[in-house]
């Protein structure tokens, strides 16, 4: 019961992006966050009533009928009172989310520390996915190098081939190819982070025991990580959004116009590697306060990854006197 509120929840939200004839959106964004409330209670997964409650805030905060509509209602400037009071109101709705979070968390059991890592491992999974579906775009994007390639270097503009209906220009191609460059990088920058696959610097952290490890990973989430993301995703959406306002386009004559939508990955993309944070911090917070239990399921940043260092102190961190 507690998933299928969770979908209706979804739908109000979604509803309120689109709109709907009769019915105004704070009224669609409330339902959404009531019915998610409710699938807290009964029992629904933690990470849904994350994502659910993240969309119903994310609609409120970005329609134009949603929290600017009602700061207009009470007679403000919506611009000028996010300026003055857009820290707190982030604050809140941050404060929101891990309520709900909480709630549902204890609510589907057996322990808070087993529906969080079940969480956590919810969200890897979908980032993973998304990940794996993103990376696809590695094939479409090299198709066009190697057309464009070809088109420029072996056909060298043959004048037949240009009045041909297979003839595109190269400026577009070149723009298509960062394009997509640009959309595998930004979709696949929390598979990344799940699998452990970007740079670190090891040079302290692995000589480090593994509770020190897990505390240094959560110390870079809560500080450095996750308010980058979401830095990213207020200033990404401010972008996106100026440039549907002004339907802007490529600043070369023959370049690909709708800018707006290369523009929108760049808040969605870091919206993902957010959320793999939020599953990084679940992780590590169940390894360093959680039962025995599980200690395996959550130990994933108390290890490390070189090749050039011994098991044992890969897995229990170095041996002091």
């Amino acid at each position: 019961m507690g998933n299928l509120l969770l979908l209706a929840s979804l739908a109000a939200s979604a509803l309120g992006i689109t709109g709907l004839a009769g019915i105004p959106v704070i009224a669609l964004i409330g339902l959404s966050a009531l019915l998610a409330a409710a699938a807290a209670f009964l029992g629904a997964r933690p990470a849904g009533v994350l994502v659910v409650l993240m969309a119903a805030l994310t609609v409120f905060f970005a329609a134009p009928d949603g929290m600017p509509q009602l700061v207009k209602s009470a007679g403000g400037n919506p611009i000028r009172f996010m300026r003055s009071y857009g820290l707190w109101v982030e604050i809140g709705a941050i404060a929101l989310v891990i309520a709900a979070f909480v709630v549902a968390a204890i609510g589907r059991g057996p322990t808070g520390y087993h529906a969080s890592i079940e969480a956590a491992e919810d969200i890897d999974r979908v980032v993973v996915a998304i990940g794996k579906v993103a990376a696809f775009l590695f094939i479409p994007m090299m198709l066009v190098i190697a057309y464009d390639v070809t088109q420029r270097k072996v056909i060298e503009y043959d004048s037949d081939f240009i009045d041909s209906g297979f003839y595109f220009s190269s400026t577009k191609l070149q723009e298509l190819e960062w394009h997509l460059h640009a959309v595998l990088f930004l979709l696949c920058l929390g598979f990344a982070y799940v699998k452990d696959a970007h740079v670190r610097i090891e040079l302290v952290r692995d000589r480090l025991p593994p509770r020190a490890r897990v505390w240094l990973e959560l110390f870079g989430l809560v500080f450095f990580l996750v308010p980058y993301c979401m830095i990213i995703g207020k200033l990404g959406y401010t972008f996106a959004e100026r440039a549907w306002d002004t339907s802007e386009v490529s600043a070369a004559q023959t370049g690909l116009s709708h800018r707006w939508i290369i523009k929108a990955f760049l808040p969605v993309g870091f919206t993902i590697l957010g959320i793999s944070g939020a599953a990084a911090f679940l992780k590590c917070w169940v390894y360093l306060f959680g039962p025995d239990d599980l200690r395996e399921r959550s130990s994933e940043y108390a290890g490390t990854h070189h090749a050039d260092l011994p098991k044992d102190v890969v897995i229990k961190g170095p041996i002091t006197d």
